[in-house]
């Protein structure tokens, strides 16, 4: 899992959703490309999920999956990988209530 991964779990534990442009301008220095290639393998592993915006079909927001959600999928990744999501959940989680 690319290292961006870990930024956009720990933005997606502090905030409800956000879309990807909103992704992009809270993790500045990291390049577009890299943030997508990011958002792609999250999604691939069923740790961050999709909302589409009811009201203009072309925008797209981002949620963490829930505990029950990540657990179901937990398993079926590596442990480096599962620590690694352990981690910046319990993170962002920690800063949101600061």
């Amino acid at each position: 899992m690319p290292p961006a991964a870990e930024e956009i779990i720990f933005l997606l534990a502090k905030h409800a959703s956000l879309t990807l442009e909103e992704i992009m301008d809270t993790i500045g220095e990291t390049s577009e490309k890299t943030l997508r290639y990011a958002m792609r393998r999250l999604l691939e592993n069923k740790v961050v999920k999709r909302i589409p915006n009811l009201l203009d079909m072309r925008s797209v927001s981002y949620r963490l999956a829930s505990p029950d959600e990540i657990s179901e999928v937990i398993h079926e990744l590596s442990d480096h990988i599962a620590e690694k999501i352990l981690a910046a959940v319990e993170r962002g989680s920690d800063r949101a209530y600061i």
